[in-house]
């Protein structure tokens, strides 16, 4: 993949600062604290990894920025510290549209295509889209050939593009027992890719396998939901359906007979319904009338007999009143008038006469205290008579408001009917057919739904016809694509030329113990590089985890990058064309193992001449080994010295002063 790191710009708090990069090689050098393996990071940072913040950036840092070229486009990479998306601008070097968007770098719930009518969803797929190539497919298990297939990632190309100050000593490639079980898999996914396991045949058909696939899930899942409709609804198979349309049209046929009856009645009748209705309305209304004029009677009634019985009220008080006078005064002798009060002449007793005023009594007109008992007695009675008739005429009037209110009431139900009837009503044989109708209709839209649905029922059932049918495809593509892949693997001559290249990149960088008589060997299970040389009729073995030096495994571990991108070159593989190195003297001094030192970058720099002049390096480490004249006229190089302390050669953030 044609990848070229052309500037990376990281914005501070303070001020921004520019890194451009060579073609060739750039090399960054000096004092630990300086920023340097921070360089390499932010470029990794901006193609969808996560960043380790050291203290300076996380004082300091808030977003970066690179550029760089991806086959014939401009690409801008713009990042926010702590964001989990990338904005992504590129244009074409032949065309003038600028193209931006923002690239989640994680897979998300419903997430949608980045551009429309394409599978384009992550970073990952722009980049490989930008690069010319579809995301290489891979079997999502490696012990199961039933699995599905899932895309390779940038960012498992990456560990074979980025040897990080971090792992470059302590593994190889993931590829090692120990490694994390998902990243191992990932790197020989990689592996497998490099070597042409993942030929061009062989991933059309892991192409055609997995549409094959979605296409059957698509169809199971379909008449999953369809069946559960059917089910959820009560509507049951075919059979069902139909018997059920049967039933529907059953009870149409006898509705139209139930129509074309009414029909007949009414052409015989010539009666509208609202008339008996109002017919029914008016008796109810006289009722009415008759109940208002009875309560009202009953009412004036109760009024005058509550007069009366006030009337016999007061005459009972008043017969009381005058008796309680008499027996008063009955005895009392006055020897002074009682008005004004002089003094009574002729004060002589007589019982025939008043004592007061010497009248005398009139026997004829004196009432006795008998008759006046009697009196109260009558009184009494008659107004207790008068009193239960008011009580009887209270309950006949609230028993007759009770009965006018349910006629008003059944009342405005008749004249409701005939409001409606009279509104909606075009004919008689409409107003008494009108229920019928409203059934009749609602049997035509059942039986049209029904109808509808027949179909669904036998769709299922079609559904899961086709998603058996797909099995046979599906287990002829698996046939194939194994036999593919069995013949891929079989073809070993990438594999060969790669057990070539690593011994030779050995050799010519001068790691102790391995010489050209050598033998390599990766086996096809695990992609572990092996070294097996004779001894005293012994055979040792050499591998990355049995080197011991630290300084031993990086230079192993670089040399075998060497070759896998020396391979890439020779195959035409899409790998991306630049190799970012942390460190590779890591361990190794400068001075006590000057051949390895020399030895390394005078072999890296030829490479960078002649057969990976298209790759770009991009070097971190402690010592600068210088390019000779004549080969620094050939390759283009940018070379950086940076320390913590020194205005000269400043860190990478110039003004921080921190950690």
């Amino acid at each position: 993949m044609n990848l070229k790191i052309e500037k990376l710009t990281l914005t501070c708090k303070k001020e921004i600062v520019e890194i451009p990069f060579a073609k060739n090689i750039t090399y960054f050098y000096g004092k630990m604290g300086a920023g340097k393996s921070t360089i390499l990071q932010l470029i990794d940072y901006c193609l969808g990894n996560e960043l380790i913040v050291t203290p300076a950036l996380q004082q300091e840092f808030i977003n970066a920025h690179l550029e760089l070229m991806i086959g014939s486009h401009q690409v801008s990479l713009f990042r926010e510290k702590g964001s989990n998306q990338v904005q992504v601008e590129w244009k074409d070097q032949h065309e003038y549209e600028v193209l931006n968007l923002i690239a989640p770098i994680y897979k998300q719930e419903n997430s949608q295509p980045l551009i429309p009518n394409t599978n384009l969803l992550l970073l990952t797929d722009i980049l490989f889209y930008l690069g010319g190539f579809q995301p290489p497919l891979v079997r999502k298990s490696k012990k199961t050939e039933n699995t599905e297939l899932i895309r390779l990632s940038f960012r498992d190309l990456m560990w074979y593009c980025y040897l990080n100050q971090d792992e470059i000593d302590s593994s190889i490639f993931h590829l090692e027992k120990e490694a994390n079980n998902f990243k191992k898999l990932k790197s020989r996914d990689v592996m497998r890719l490099l070597l042409g396991f993942h030929q061009e045949s062989v991933a059309l058909l892991e192409s055609d396998l997995l549409a094959v696939r979605n296409e059957k899930a698509t169809l199971n899942s379909t008449a999953k939901q369809l069946q559960k409709f059917l089910d959820e609804n009560d509507i049951g198979d075919t059979a069902t359906i139909i018997k059920k349309i049967k039933e529907v049209e059953d009870a149409i046929h006898q509705t139209n007979i139930e129509i074309n009856n009414i029909k007949k009645e009414i052409e015989q009748e010539n009666i509208h319904p609202v008339d008996r209705l109002k017919e029914k309305a008016r008796s109810y209304a006289v009722l009415l009338d008759e109940l208002n004029t009875s309560v009202y009677d009953i009412e004036v009634q109760i009024t005058q007999r509550k007069r009366l019985l006030g009337e016999f009220a007061s005459a009972k008080m008043k017969v009381n009143r005058s008796l309680i006078a008499r027996n008063t005064l009955k005895d009392l002798e006055f020897s002074s008038c009682p008005q004004c009060e002089r003094e009574l002449k002729n004060n002589i007793t007589n019982s025939n006469q008043c004592s007061l005023c010497q009248v005398p009594f009139d026997e004829n007109t004196y009432f006795e205290s008998n008759n006046i008992e009697v009196m109260k007695t009558d009184l009494t009675s008659r107004y207790n008579e008068l009193n239960d008739s008011i009580t009887r005429l209270n309950r006949q009037n609230d028993s007759m408001l009770k009965e006018l209110r349910r006629i008003k009431e059944e009342k405005q139900i008749i004249d409701q009917e005939i409001l409606e009837l009279q509104t909606t009503y075009d004919s008689i044989y409409l107003a008494k057919a009108k229920n019928h109708e409203r059934i009749l209709g609602k049997l035509k839209a059942e039986k049209v739904a029904l109808n509808r649905l027949l179909p669904l029922s036998n769709q299922v059932k079609e559904l899961q016809d086709q998603a058996d049918n797909l099995i046979v495809d599906e287990e002829n593509l698996k046939r194939d694509l194994k036999e593919a892949r069995e013949k891929a693997e079989k073809d070993n001559t990438n594999l060969e030329e790669l057990k070539s290249l690593f011994l030779e990149n050995l050799v010519e960088v001068g790691l102790p113990g391995v010489n050209q008589d050598d033998i390599v060997s990766i086996s096809t299970n695990d992609f572990i590089p092996k070294i097996y040389r004779s001894k005293d009729d012994d055979v040792y073995e050499m591998q990355f985890s049995n080197l011991g030096s630290g300084g031993k495994k990086t230079i192993f571990k670089c040399c075998f990058a060497l070759a896998v991108h020396r391979l890439a070159k020779q195959r035409n593989i899409p790998l991306p064309n630049f190799l970012m190195i942390d460190t590779p003297m890591k361990n190794i001094s400068e001075r006590e193992n000057e051949d390895i030192f020399k030895g390394f970058y005078s072999f890296l720099y030829r490479l960078a001449e002649n057969e990976l002049r298209d790759l770009q390096f991009i070097i971190v480490d402690k010592e600068y080994y210088p390019i000779s004249e004549e080969l620094s006229k050939k390759i283009i190089t940018i070379k950086k010295h940076m320390t913590p302390d020194d205005p000269m050669h400043p860190p990478l953030i110039p003004y921080y002063k921190g950690h």
